[in-house]
């Protein structure tokens, strides 16, 4: 990494970052106790990004061969110099410590040292275990996902950060029919740890939740339209601040006109009780790392306080042209990808309320809880979740489940309408997409309860 580095310098870039990657990681798919797939990656390579008069160019390589990386940086080089030419806003990166460092996350049982077999069958209790909970249910499927995932990132700013992350994840997802009605759930329970995490997951209770909620799921009933009082759960809670909101708090979204959040620093963009953090350091969470993909130091950023946004996501180019400074907001996929602005784990922090004295106060509305998807502008702040499950409140009580379930609304006035946050309060593994490119990212919160808010599609 060193020597692509001076020799990039030698043949005229004014900035160079090379970085190195060493990737294990297995993927198990069983369906009815059926394995559907068993993949095993070991893959390793380095991305090299140059930046030349003004501009940058990226290459990236699986082979090591000194010969065939120096053409590559030399043609590189000629490029990011070529589409300079043309660039009227060239590119300047804010200046960053120069480090040293070794950042190693290392489990205490690492996913290169489980064998296989003991990871097949893990996943073919588990899907016995579902299947024979209920005889409604008629898939039940089990996905396991481990990484080790070393990296070496060197700039010629004299960064030099090498980092180690281990991560698992187990996925489960039940479909229930009965009297020709369907009902499904999935959950998805996974950390920055080894087996270690997987190991201590309660395999009896996480299944006997995921069939229940799918076999509830049955008796559900079309959902009302219109504007309700609405309380989200945790996991739909950290949906809609990632999605709606995250990602127009992304320096590069913000810069390229694609985020409501433009020139509103230092303005009120939802109520007081509403706080947003982005977080990689929180400790084994999926979100977790200590530098990013240009070797900056991870940061608790804090994006609203109290209602007021105070601050953007950000690498080393968005800092610069927003004079903000860069907080450890570059990630990349892997080597083949440039690092881009990402977030890491992004939620709204608790309140003071409990989850039972926010119900008890809504006279008639919805509850819901978790997603299936949905769509959302960043530019204009408009948002649609499909609700994963849901449940009509009546008289400060949950009754009866509900079937297609949708929330939509503009960002901001949802965020302003928020009139009460639980102290219950949890983050959920997830990946953020972006560029083409995915990485791991936690999504969570509190239970929000909103007032006045479209459900199920349009106005009543």
């Amino acid at each position: 990494m060193e020597r692509i580095v001076e020799e990039g310098l030698k043949l005229g870039a004014e900035f160079v970052e090379a970085r190195y990657q060493d990737l294990y990681s297995t993927s198990i798919t069983v369906s009815n106790e059926r394995i559907e797939s068993i993949v095993i990656r070991k893959e390793e390579g380095i991305g090299v990004r140059v930046l030349a008069n003004g501009a940058f160019a990226f290459f990236s390589s699986a082979t090591l061969e000194w010969d065939n990386i120096k053409n590559m940086l030399e043609e590189s080089i000629r490029s990011a110099k070529v589409i300079g030419e043309y660039k009227k806003d060239k590119v300047k990166l804010a200046e960053v410590e120069s480090v040293k460092v070794e950042a190693f996350k290392k489990p205490s049982k690492s996913p290169i040292d489980v064998e296989l077999e003991y990871k097949r069958d893990l996943c073919m209790k588990t899907c016995k275990m579902m299947r024979k909970l209920d005889k409604r249910i008629v898939n039940a499927t089990v996905a396991l996902r481990d990484y080790l995932d070393f990296r070496i990132t060197c700039t010629s700013d004299g960064v030099l950060v090498k980092t180690l992350v281990p991560r698992a994840v187990l996925s489960l997802s039940a479909v229930a029919f009965e009297a020709g009605k369907l009902g499904s759930y999935r959950r998805g329970e996974g950390a920055s740890l080894g087996y270690e995490y997987i190991d201590r997951l309660d395999l009896e209770n996480f299944t006997k939740m995921v069939v229940e909620k799918a076999v509830t799921m049955l008796s559900a009933k079309p959902a009302p339209s219109g504007r309700f009082t609405v309380i989200t759960d945790p996991d739909l809670t950290g949906v809609f601040i990632h999605e709606a909101f995250g990602h127009a708090c992304e320096g590069d979204t913000v810069l390229a006109g694609g985020s409501i959040l433009k020139d509103k620093l230092g303005e009120k963009v939802g109520s007081e009780l509403v706080t947003v953090y982005d977080d990689p350091t929180l400790k084994d969470s999926w979100g977790f790392f200590e530098y990013d993909d240009e070797g900056v130091k991870a940061k608790k950023k804090i994006l609203v306080d109290k209602g007021v946004l105070v601050s953007f996501i950000t690498n080393r180019e968005a800092a610069a042209k927003l004079g903000l400074e860069p907080n450890g907001g570059a990630r990349a996929q892997d080597y083949m990808h440039p690092p881009i602005v990402r977030m890491s784990n992004t939620y709204i922090a608790p309140g003071d309320w409990s989850f039972e004295e926010m119900v008890s106060e809504v006279k008639y509305g919805v509850l819901l809880c978790g997603s299936r998807g949905g769509q959302v502008d960043t530019a204009k702040g408009t948002f649609q979740f499909n609700a994963q499950e849901a449940y009509l409140i009546e008289k400060g009580e949950i009754t009866k489940p509900l079937r297609d379930v949708s929330l939509s609304g503009f960002t901001l006035e949802v965020l302003s309408k928020v009139d009460a946050v639980s102290k219950d309060f949890s983050i959920r593994p997830g990946t953020c997409g972006k560029g083409g490119q995915g990485v791991p990212a936690g999504t969570g919160g509190p239970y929000l309860r909103i007032h006045d808010i479209v459900v199920g599609g349009r106005k009543r």
